[in-house]
């Protein structure tokens, strides 16, 4: 079953590295399918040369250390060496066009992108990034979050988890095109995988921590919407234990804790936070149906129950949460508009599929270092 389980998010890693591979190279050239050939080989081999070899890693955190370091160096000089402006992604200036409107006394959801469109993140998401907008660069989030879940993993796991994750991480064209780019979105996922991990690894209980818990759903749920599924996946069978009026108090919390971080933004020009047409709720959720996200919610539920006594697939869950929430809109896409083989056009953002690679590509560090560690059940 294990062995199953390794292949089917081995094949999904490999999956999503190769489409950005396929859709970029063939751009540049012809032979785009020689260059996926050779990815999947390469990867193959690293992957195997690390279960083999890494048992005999001697001195594995100074090997980490360095691949932070190099990780560090390189993610700059590429960041540095690349015009946002010339960019045909605009994530990283709808976070910098915000908070550049809102430290202007303009409102920051009415501020346009460098190409036009308009911010999708909310309040929390946009806040955390003073600090990188400070500094002139709000891109370079997904570089400390990088290496703060590098971090992380290190003292929760060892230096050889960590030490795998970022090299699985390295030999990633999806994650290197996020940092070219200064996109934000694998960045917000790598911090909710922090979060959930830390929760696991403290035993921290629902049954125990009703109100702390509901307020942390409720300031990750102000990120994005999509953040909050890997804490569902955490504490979704708990939920479903509680009592009624403690699921009504959870639920309360997590909606206050989101309206207050929305509020201000309400107060200052509500029409345009709430009515208008590109707001941030309209802008996370018009990808897929209501028919799309009834399904994805009623498959989210059932294996919510399944999950009970089996938290150590719960990265392995997320990931496929993921993965099938931003397949599924693509399909319905593609069968109501026939574009089935437009899977490389600018119709579809193959950038979403990387939400998923934190919680694969731990799992894959797990299975490759043979750390499976006796991972706390929240039953």
């Amino acid at each position: 079953m294990n062995l199953l389980i390794n292949r089917i998010v081995f094949l999904l890693y490999i999956l999503i590295n190769t489409l950005f591979v396929e859709k970029y190279v063939s751009r540049v050239t012809s032979l785009h399918w020689l260059f996926a050939i050779v990815y999947i080989l390469g990867v193959v081999c690293l992957l195997w040369a690390i279960r083999h070899f890494s048992p005999k890693c001697k001195h594995p955190f100074k090997w980490f250390l360095t691949l932070l370091i190099l990780f560090t160096g390189i993610a700059c000089i590429l960041q540095l060496s690349i015009d946002p402006l010339s960019l045909n992604v605009d994530r990283w200036s709808a976070i910098h066009n915000f908070l550049s409107g809102m430290f202007c006394g303009q409102y920051p959801y009415g501020q346009q992108t460098h190409l036009g469109g308009y911010g999708s993140p909310f309040p929390v998401w946009q806040i955390l990034h003073i600090p990188f907008y400070a500094l002139g660069n709000v891109g370079m989030s997904i570089i400390i979050v990088t290496l703060l879940f590098l971090w992380t993993l290190n003292r929760l796991y060892s230096p050889k988890v960590a030490l795998v994750v970022g090299i699985l991480l390295c030999i990633s064209p999806a994650f290197w095109y996020e940092i070219a780019v200064r996109s934000d979105l694998i960045t917000n996922m790598m911090l909710s995988a922090i979060i959930a991990e830390w929760l696991v690894h403290k035993n921290v209980k629902l049954i125990n921590n009703v109100v702390g818990i509901a307020l942390l759903v409720g300031l990750t749920l102000s990120t994005r919407l999509i953040a909050v599924i890997p804490l569902c996946v955490l504490y979704g069978y708990d939920f479903l234990q509680l009592n009624w009026k403690k699921q009504g108090l959870f639920l309360l919390i997590i909606l206050g804790t989101f309206t207050l971080t929305i509020l201000p933004f309400v107060f200052w020009q509500g029409s345009t936070l709430l009515f208008f047409e590109y707001n941030p709720f309209v802008l996370q959720t018009r990808q897929g149906s209501f028919l799309v996200l009834l399904m994805f919610a009623c498959g989210a539920i059932g294996i919510t129950i399944w999950m009970h006594g089996r938290m150590n697939y719960r990265t392995i869950i997320t990931g496929l949460l993921l993965t099938s929430l931003v397949a599924m809109a693509f399909v319905e896409k593609m069968w109501k508009e026939n574009l089935w083989t437009e899977l490389f056009s600018s119709t579809f953002d193959i950038t979403y599929l990387s939400i998923a690679l934190p919680f694969y590509i731990l799992h894959l560090s797990l299975s490759l270092t043979e750390r499976q560690s006796t991972l706390v059940s929240n039953s």
